[in-house]
């Protein structure tokens, strides 16, 4: 059982190239897609929840299903864009700005701890499940709609909420629930 977290996470670095499979398939496989990216992001719950009740939490295991994180949303994306070509005008500024911030969050955190920020805050479990939403959305329909502006939103306060966690922190820490939850750390 203590190994079932790796195997969730193992299952997200493994779904990512399968969405690109079935995005070469076409629109004809979105509801295939739109599933495997739900069992992604359920895997991506999962697993914090497993390891933390097995007590079996190591930051290498954080390290990599943030990494594993990364890898899935990533081919997540090409897929449906590979699946919608014509979402790219849409999807491409917001993604870019979302990138820009979250690069700018891991080299703050660099710069000031010499780690990679890690902070697992609530505000992005919210946007995971936002962008869940939202790609299933697409994946299926092919059409933006404002849930794309919500989640992005959602992204842009995540971000920021990073962003904070590391300017307070004093010391480098992964599973920050939010900013508030730092008092006198």
């Amino acid at each position: 059982m203590r190994r079932l977290p790796w195997a969730l996470v193992i299952f997200r670095l493994v779904a990512a190239p399968a969405l690109l499979g079935l995005a070469l398939i076409g629109p004809s496989a979105a509801i295939t897609a739109a599933a495997l990216l739900s069992l992604a992001v359920l895997s991506d719950i999962l697993d914090g929840v497993i390891a933390r009740r097995l007590d079996c939490v190591t930051p290498n295991l954080r390290h990599w299903d943030s990494r594993a994180d990364v890898v899935f949303w990533l081919g997540a994306a090409i897929a449906l864009l590979l699946m919608h070509p014509a979402l790219v005008a849409t999807l491409l500024p917001p993604a870019l700005a979302l990138v820009a911030l979250e690069t700018a969050n891991h080299a703050l955190s660099i710069a000031k701890f010499r780690r990679e920020a890690s902070p697992h805050h609530w505000m992005s479990k919210v946007f995971c499940l936002a962008l869940w939403a939202l790609f299933a959305q697409l994946f299926v329909t092919g059409q933006p709609t404002a849930l794309l502006w919500a989640a992005f939103g959602l992204g842009v306060i995540s971000q920021i909420e990073a962003a904070a966690i590391t300017l307070r922190l004093k010391t480098w820490r992964c599973d920050v629930p939010s900013v508030f939850s730092l008092n006198s750390r």
